[in-house]
């Protein structure tokens, strides 16, 4: 790898700062993050997140195509300082990014934030500056007889210069980060040296370039089931851990955005389950003759083993399109020689690996004209239904493929979904059925919308 200049870098050196507590100042020290943004803009929104937390803090700027680092640098840290001063005089709602009196500031391009290289994250549609892709197919799954945690990812093209692999445990009381190579897709815990709960286990990975991190990866484990359950901001209108596919020659990157299912939502609050999750995957319609949706890998999985997908999908106002349209979740285990489904395959235009072909195979749920959500958002599951069955991987596949995928004529149709959930059933004596899940779902749900009722109050 050639040599590299860090441009953004962790400064351990402390500074002091000024806190103030119940209208009494007084000082602490903290480590400081020099974030050297590279080049210009491409135009689009630019979020900065603090990684702590499965809902994610965050500040938002729209930037300009061909702005200078310089500008996007101090424009972001008038734009953290607002948020926060509106905060203290709690005229505004937004995801602050720490408390306390410290101010960000910027020179020269470099954004200088309060805590160190691991804290932070950059998404959204902004794609210049020198902020890297995401690492995709984020997969965490635990092995009771080594009693070892398997963490797995996949990276884009060019290689970052490395990886920040971070760990929470125990509703974030716990914490543990390790610096990997570049090159690296998987990081294995044992539990012997490092006792993470892995029925409470947070996993993020973030690529960097010159120190200029990338969004994050992020998977929940909960014993034998991995969860997307997080509020991270998405990179390029598309969810972490996904990626866009279409049957077009190049993808509509403008057909994937990130919708906001609580706008009113005061400050943090933790996304247990799929129905309460801030942020949900909005897919546009691809115009006529076009499929497209997205679609990601679960990695590193057991041979012979059977799992169950559940997902939360929404039609939202798909009931006024008048044309015929089609939506549908599906999942499938992909070949023994380890190459991945193609286009052709993930399309319905080409047999999966156990031989089913066209629009039902695989299939686990779908909608169409007179058959929608209703603008809700439901709970779906593989293995209900006589023709809707789990995942078995035969031996010699280790990789199921989950996709979505939307056909739809009128540019104004436009559907989602939240995440998914997949579970190995085979190590698990005793799974929940379908209504305990959905109910489940149904709870926290409930519970969220009381506990914003009672905020909105205070």
């Amino acid at each position: 790898m050639k040599c590299r200049k860090f441009l953004v870098r962790a400064t351990l050196a402390v500074a002091t700062i000024l806190i103030v507590q119940d209208g009494a100042a007084s000082t602490s020290k903290v480590a400081e993050y020099e974030l050297t943004f590279k080049g210009v803009a491409s135009g689009g929104t630019l979020v900065l997140a603090r990684t702590r937390n499965r809902n994610q803090r965050y500040v938002v700027i729209e930037t300009s195509v061909g702005e200078l680092a310089e500008s996007v640098a101090n424009r972001l840290a008038d734009a953290i300082n607002a948020s926060h001063a509106a905060y203290r005089r709690k005229s505004s709602k937004e995801h602050i990014l720490w408390v306390g009196g410290y101010q960000a500031t910027a020179s020269k391009g470099t954004l200088i934030l309060g805590g160190g290289i691991d804290a932070y994250t950059l998404a959204g549609t902004e794609t210049g500056l020198g902020i890297a892709p995401p690492p995709l197919f984020l997969t965490c799954s635990y092995d009771e007889t080594s009693d070892k945690v398997l963490i797995q990812w996949v990276n884009p093209e060019e290689v970052y210069d490395f990886i920040l692999v971070q760990c929470y445990w125990t509703d974030f009381d716990h914490h543990f980060s390790k610096r990997v190579g570049g090159p690296s897709t998987s990081f294995v815990i044992d539990r012997k040296q490092i006792p993470v709960n892995i029925d409470d286990f947070n996993v993020l990975v973030i690529g960097f370039r010159d120190d200029i991190p990338s969004n994050a990866g992020a998977i929940h484990l909960r014993g034998h089931c991995q969860e997307e359950t997080y509020g991270i901001p998405f990179a390029e209108g598309v969810a972490p851990n996904w990626t866009a596919l279409s049957t077009a020659a190049k993808v509509d990157k403008t057909a994937f955005e990130q919708g906001d299912k609580y706008t009113d939502l005061p400050l943090y609050n933790l996304a247990k389950a799929l129905l309460t999750k801030t942020f949900f995957q909005v897919i546009k319609a691809p115009g006529l003759g076009t499929t497209h949706g997205v679609y990601r890998k679960f990695l590193g999985l057991t041979p012979g083993h059977t799992y169950r997908l559940t997902a939360c999908l929404t039609t939202l106002e798909m009931d006024s399109v008048k044309e015929d349209w089609s939506f549908s979740l599906h999942a499938a285990h992909n070949g023994m020689d380890g190459k991945d489904l193609t286009i052709q395959q993930l399309a319905g235009l080409a047999p999966l690996p156990d031989g089913t072909s066209g629009p039902k195979a695989s299939r686990i749920a779908s909608y169409s004209k007179g058959n929608t959500t209703k603008g809700d958002f439901s709970i779906v599951l593989s293995g209900v239904g006589p023709q809707n069955s789990h995942i078995t991987l035969p031996a010699g596949s280790d990789t199921i493929t989950v996709w979505l995928r939307f056909s739809c004529s009128d540019p104004k149709g436009k559907v989602g979904f939240s995440g998914v959930k997949l579970e190995d059933i085979s190590a698990n004596p005793n799974p929940k059925s379908p209504e305990q899940i959905k109910e489940e779902e149904f709870e926290e749900e409930v519970r969220l919308i009381k506990w914003m009722e009672r905020a909105s109050r205070r």
